[in-house]
């Protein structure tokens, strides 16, 4: 791309956002990631690397660089322009979060200078239902021909009970008194029925979404006050673990061969919390540590943010206000369904990304929930 199309497009930029100046970044440490950022990309050959990169970085960003556009994007739009402008609709559904990014971009910018405008589409296309076949309408004839039939036998029917009261004999004298004797009176007054109080329903209980949901785990911060190898298993610790509850919890964990004893002691934790209590060679466990393990096998352990107590809440996203499960039922499968979805992104947080893309990162009323260093590791 030439000198003169990047520093038209730039130049058409400046004035919509308040100058060159204000494009550097709003604080140092800001302008100092966008000096990395434009430097990366004036280096940078190979765009199916950098178009990746973006991609990953955009999963839970609205811009490169801190809260606002930046000359990070401006740049970005410029490098990755050509490759965006020639993806087909399945390329920018797999590249969902960088091309809803160069949609904004383009739309904040509006003047592009000498770049063209490109479509994007990310809506998932619309599945059509073929219509259901009618009935075929009924045969009139047959229709007509069986209700003759069962009218006739009706008819004959009648006459049969017409001639057997004429035939039947009359009852005798006695039995009519006696027939006669317990006939009630037309103006006699009629018994009242006492009605029975019927019982008030009990209220129905609130039914739960229809496939589980991230909110329906309980998960809580921890810290573990105890912690010593588990005496059958030489693969297993046993830890008092306290959840912000009277009395602390047991919780069973397989991370001797990944973590020293030393560094679990006094460990800050974040804890799954409504598991069915399950019993681990003998000792019955009562929560669920959360750690994270990448490709090559490394695990850490999910660690609330700084100022966080025992107790305290960890959510999904803006699911701070739902109420969990207080124990999952193990036939809704609600663990085994959400657990696939979680991982940490590219900044180390921990995060649940739903069947649609859409990323939920994993807080706290303090903050973020993160690892040391493992990115896009799987989280158990």
């Amino acid at each position: 791309m030439s000198d003169t199309v990047i520093s038209t497009f730039l130049n058409a930029c400046q004035g919509p956002f308040g100058g060159a100046e204000s494009l550097q970044g709003k604080t140092d440490a800001d302008r100092k990631e966008v000096a990395e950022w434009i430097e990366r990309f004036q280096h940078e050959k190979d765009i199916g690397v950098l178009a990746k990169s973006l991609n990953d970085h955009l999963e839970t960003r609205t811009f490169i660089v801190g809260h606002t556009i930046s000359n990070a994007d401006l740049w970005s739009f410029i490098k990755v322009h050509e490759q965006v402008s020639g993806m087909s609709k399945d390329g920018q559904l797999k590249r969902c979060h960088l091309t809803r990014w160069f949609d904004l971009i383009q739309e904040l910018c509006g003047s592009l200078g000498k770049l063209s405008p490109v479509h994007i589409e990310l809506e998932a296309p619309e599945v059509k239902v073929a219509p259901k076949e009618k009935a075929a309408p009924a045969d009139d004839k047959k229709t007509k021909k069986v209700s003759k039939k069962e009218a006739k036998a009706e008819e004959k029917k009648a006459k049969k009970s017409e001639k057997s009261d004429k035939e039947a004999p009359e009852a005798p004298k006695e039995v009519k008194e006696a027939k006669e004797a317990k006939e009630i009176p037309k103006d006699a007054p009629k018994e009242k029925k006492e009605k029975k109080v019927k019982a008030p329903k009990a209220p129905a209980a609130p039914a739960g979404p229809a496939t589980p949901q991230p909110w329906q785990i309980d998960l809580r911060v921890g810290k573990i006050l105890k912690v010593e190898k588990h005496p059958d298993a030489d693969s297993l610790y046993v830890e008092t673990v306290d959840i912000g509850e009277a009395e602390p919890r047991t919780v069973v964990s397989g991370l001797v061969k990944h973590i020293p004893i030393e560094e679990m002691q006094d460990r800050w934790l974040v804890c799954v919390c409504n598991l069915k209590p399950a019993t681990m060679r003998g000792v019955k466990s009562f929560a669920m540590v959360l750690a994270a393990t990448d490709d090559s096998g490394k695990l850490e352990l999910v660690e609330p943010p700084k100022g966080s107590k025992p107790g305290d809440k960890c959510y999904f996203g803006n699911w701070k206000e739902e109420k969990p499960e207080e124990v999952m039922n193990p036939k809704k499968k609600i663990w085994e369904t959400i657990q696939p979805g979680l991982h940490t992104t590219s900044e180390c947080r921990a995060a649940w990304k739903s069947d649609e893309g859409v990323v939920h990162v994993l807080q706290s009323e303090h903050g973020d929930c993160t690892v040391p260093s493992v990115v896009g590791a799987k989280i158990k």
